[in-house]
C-alpha cells in the first residue's frame, strides 16, 4: 500500500505539470485511485479522470494509445530530436563543392532542365551566349499567349474563358462550338456526388480536397485503367466534382448539382459562394480571368512537377492530383495570395488609403527590415523566379481589377495598389540591386476581396483552376515518358 501511495503522489505531480503545460485545465484535476498501469509499468501511466480534460484522455491506457504516458513519451522524443538536430545539418558549402543544384536551380536562378512539354511555356528571359537577358514576361498555353486568350474571351462576351482554356491545355487545340459544348456538359454533369459532404473533420479545406480526390479512387470501378482516354475522363470527373465539394464544405450545405446548368464555371462559383445571390457580368468576367491565368504555369512549377514525378511511377490519376494539391498547400507555392492580402490589410491599417510615395516607401523599407507585417523580410506579391520585367498574369488581372474597381467604387483602393506595386519594385531595386515585378499574387487577393470571396477560398480556387493543367501534364507524361523519375543524392554523412 505504501508503494502504491508513493506511486500515486509521483503520478499526481507528473500529471499536474503535464496538464498545466498542455493547457488541458485551469484548475487542479481530481485524480482517482483505481489505477491501471501500462505494460511498461510507468508511474505516469496510471489512469486519470477529470471533468475538464478533453474526451479520450481520461480513463485510457497505453493499449488505446492515448494515455498520459504516451504523451510524455512524445514530449521526450521531441526534446531528443531537437538535441539531435545537428545530425541532419548539411554544410551549405557542400552543395557548390559537389555541384548539386539545390532546389533544382542553376547558379543564375534558372531552373534545371528536367523534361519536355508541349503544353505551356513560361518566358521571362533569353539565354544569349550563356548569359541571361531579361524580357517582358509571357505565359503561353499551347502556342497562344494568355493575353491573346483573355482578348478572345472579352470579344466572345461570355465568362467561359476557363472552359476554353482547360480544353486547350488538355486536348491541344482551341475547341469549336460543338466541342466546347460537349466539354462544358461533361464538366457540369460528370460529377461524383456520393463523396460530397457539407462538413469535414479538418481545419484545412485543401487537405479535405486531397482526401476526397483519393476517395474517388475507391468509387471507381477500374481506377488503375491505364488507357489515356480513360485517365482523361477520370481527370475531368475530378475537375467537375471539386467545386461542388469546396462550396458544400464552405457553405455547410451539400451541393450535388451545379445551380446554373447554362452558366459557366465562374458564374456557378459566384452563385454558390453567394448562396444564390446575384452577380454582375463584370464580376463573372474577373473570376473567369483568374481561373484562366491560374490554369497552368509550365511543367516545372512545384505542383506540376509533383504530378509528373508521381505519373512516372504509373500510378493512378487520383493519386497524382491529390499529391499536386499537397504541393500547392505549401505556403511557398499556393498560399502567397493570402499572405499578400494580409500584408495589404496591415498596410491599410497603418497608413489608411494613400498613394503618397514617401509613406508607401517607408512601409516597404520596414517590411524588408522585418520591422512591419509578419516580420518575414518579404514584400509579398513582388518578385518571381522567372519573370523580372513583367508577369503577364499580373498584367491581365491588374486591368480586370481596374474595371471592377470602377464598377464597385473602389478606385481609390485600386490606385493605392498600383502605387504600392510601383513603390515596392523601386525599393527592391535599391535594396537588392535587381529588377523585379509584381507577380500574379499581388492583385489576385485584391480581386478576390472585391468579389467578396473569403481568404480561406483563395488556394482551393487556385487548385480547382490548376487541375486542368495537372490533368494535361499527367496525360502528356504518361504518353511520352515511360521512365521512372529517379534522381540521385550524394552521401555526405559519417562512415564508421
Amino acid at each position: 500500500m505504501a508503494v502504491k501511495n508513493l506511486l500515486y503522489q509521483i503520478f499526481r505531480h507528473v500529471c499536474s505539470s503535464f496538464l498545466h503545460e498542455k493547457h488541458y485545465t485551469k484548475g487542479n484535476p481530481d485524480f482517482v485511485k483505481n489505477f491501471q498501469s501500462c505494460n511498461k509499468f510507468h508511474a505516469s501511466c496510471y489512469n486519470v479522470k477529470t471533468t475538464v480534460m478533453p474526451p479520450g484522455i481520461g480513463m485510457m491506457t497505453c493499449k488505446e494509445g492515448n494515455c498520459i504516458c504516451m504523451e510524455l513519451e512524445k514530449d521526450d522524443l521531441r526534446a531528443l530530436y531537437n538535441r539531435s538536430a545537428e545530425n541532419n545539418l548539411i554544410d551549405p558549402s557542400l552543395y557548390a563543392r559537389y555541384r548539386v543544384k539545390q532546389g533544382l536551380r542553376n547558379e543564375n536562378g534558372t531552373g534545371v532542365k528536367v523534361g519536355l512539354t508541349r503544353i505551356c511555356d513560361v518566358v521571362g528571359y533569353q539565354m544569349i551566349h550563356g548569359h541571361k537577358h531579361d524580357t517582358e514576361g509571357q505565359l503561353i498555353y499551347r502556342g497562344y499567349t494568355i493575353d491573346e486568350l483573355v482578348r478572345r474571351q472579352k470579344e466572345a462576351g461570355t465568362a467561359m474563358g476557363y472552359e476554353t482554356t482547360a480544353f486547350l491545355l488538355i486536348f491541344g487545340h482551341l475547341p469549336d462550338e460543338q466541342e466546347l459544348q460537349a466539354f462544358r456538359t461533361t464538366l457540369l454533369h460528370n460529377i461524383h456526388t456520393d463523396f460530397i459532404a457539407a462538413k469535414y473533420p479538418t481545419s484545412n479545406l485543401l487537405n479535405a480536397m486531397q482526401i476526397e480526390v483519393l476517395k474517388m479512387y475507391a468509387q471507381d470501378d477500374n481506377p488503375d485503367n491505364d488507357r489515356l482516354e480513360d485517365r482523361m475522363v477520370k481527370g475531368l470527373s475530378i475537375l467537375a466534382s471539386l467545386p461542388l465539394f469546396v462550396f458544400s464544405c464552405h457553405t455547410s450545405e451539400k451541393l450535388t448539382a451545379y445551380p446554373l446548368p447554362d452558366g459557366s464555371l465562374a458564374e456557378n462559383i459566384l452563385y454558390m459562394d453567394r448562396q444564390g445571390g446575384s452577380f454582375t457580368a463584370e464580376e463573372a468576367n474577373v473570376l473567369d480571368i483568374l481561373l484562366m491565368i491560374h490554369a497552368d504555369h509550365g511543367g516545372g512549377n512545384n505542383s506540376a512537377f509533383t504530378d509528373v514525378v508521381l505519373t512516372s511511377t504509373g500510378t493512378d490519376i487520383y493519386s497524382c492530383i491529390s499529391a499536386a494539391m499537397g504541393s500547392l498547400k505549401g505556403p511557398k507555392h499556393g498560399g502567397a495570395a493570402n499572405k499578400m492580402a494580409q500584408m495589404y490589410d496591415a498596410i491599410l491599417e497603418e497608413t489608411g488609403i494613400t498613394t503618397d510615395p514617401a509613406v508607401l516607401e517607408d512601409v516597404c523599407w520596414r517590411l524588408l527590415s522585418k520591422d512591419f507585417g509578419d516580420r518575414s523580410g518579404l514584400i509579398y506579391g513582388i518578385g518571381h523566379a522567372i519573370y523580372t520585367k513583367s508577369d503577364p498574369r499580373a498584367r491581365m488581372i491588374r486591368e480586370a481589377c481596374r474595371q471592377l474597381a470602377a464598377e464597385k467604387g473602389e478606385e481609390e483602393a485600386f490606385a493605392m495598389m498600383e502605387a504600392l506595386e510601383q513603390t515596392a519594385c523601386r525599393v527592391m531595386k535599391k535594396a537588392k540591386g535587381v529588377q523585379v515585378c509584381a507577380n500574379v499574387d499581388f492583385y489576385s487577393g485584391f480581386a478576390y476581396r472585391m468579389l467578396g470571396i473569403e481568404p480561406e477560398l483563395f488556394v482551393p480556387l487556385f487548385a480547382i483552376s490548376r487541375t486542368a493543367g495537372w490533368i494535361a501534364h499527367h496525360l502528356e507524361n504518361r504518353q511520352n515518358n515511360r521512365k521512372l523519375i529517379r534522381p540521385a543524392n550524394i552521401y555526405v554523412g559519417e562512415r564508421l
